[in-house]
């Protein structure tokens, strides 16, 4: 197995791999390691069953199970069994259930069957945001948590950020799915610290208030470290590719509007990184 460092700061892609057949004990270590070093690993024209993606996806730890309880779904425009609820609108980037206790450690997606007008899936580093920020704004923002909003009553959350201050009168935090989490987090093994607030979940920051001036100066100074051009990658599929990344490193959007034209993709979640 040799790796390939994508274009720009975000990933790294396997070459010489097999993943229809179980990965010897050496190719297992180098896969840890390329994950913690580089945030996403991508394979390149792989012919998978289920069984075959969610071996190489455990990997890196044991799998989530969703809310219907089983450990798979389609990211799809094809009406099937197990289909995410996630639309086909545009989506902006996010940290995978932010707004729950407990956030997803890694998100894994296999592309059965693409269209080569389908829209990408970029990505945001939230390690390469937070380093690139002064010294100053870093110590500032590691003593910082923030809200993390989902409102399910809103047909239109996929396409713009939900803050408190917006909310209608009558509506209040306890109506929709939230959670506080750190501003900066440390991830797990390599101990970098990453930036963990994002355009689509994040409400405000708790300490300044969800009305502040100042507390939203701070997210908007962060979003452009997250989103500026030299900081995202995005990824164009085609048939056979396996994309998996760190869910507390980098932040994922959905550039464009599924069309008809096809985006049938299998989706994990890791519960945990444990190796």
């Amino acid at each position: 197995m040799r790796l390939s460092p994508l274009e720009g700061s975000i990933g790294v892609e396997l070459l010489d791999v097999d993943l229809t057949k179980p990965l010897p004990d050496t190719d297992i270590d180098q896969l840890r390691r390329a994950f913690q070093d580089h945030l996403l690993v991508l394979v390149r024209g792989q012919a998978l069953e289920g069984d075959d993606h969610d071996r190489f996806v455990k990997y890196l730890g044991p799998l989530h199970q969703f809310d219907a309880g089983g450990y798979f779904e389609y990211m799809t425009n094809v009406e099937i069994e197990n289909k995410s609820p996630a639309g086909a609108g545009r989506l902006l980037f996010h940290n995978d259930g932010a707004y729950r206790e407990r956030p997803r450690a890694g998100t894994s997606l296999y592309a059965i069957d693409v269209s080569p007008t389908s829209p990408p899936t970029s990505f945001a580093s939230g390690v390469h945001a937070f380093e690139s920020l002064p010294r100053s704004i870093q110590t500032d923002l590691e003593k910082l948590t923030a809200v993390h909003i989902l409102d399910l009553d809103d047909p239109k959350q996929e396409a713009y950020r939900v803050r408190e201050a917006d909310f209608p009168r009558g509506r209040f935090l306890q109506d929709v799915r939230h959670a506080v989490h750190p501003v900066v987090v440390t991830l797990p093994h390599s101990g970098r610290k990453s930036l963990f607030v994002s355009e689509f979940y994040t409400s405000h920051i708790v300490e300044f208030g969800p009305t502040s001036d100042e507390g939203e100066a701070l997210l908007q100074e962060a979003f452009s470290a997250l989103y500026a051009q030299s900081n995202t990658y995005s990824h164009h599929y085609t048939v056979g590719d396996l994309v998996v990344w760190d869910n507390l490193a980098l932040q994922h959007a959905r550039s464009g509007t599924v069309g008809s034209s096809p985006r049938h993709l299998r989706r994990l979640v890791l519960k945990s990184l444990d190796w």
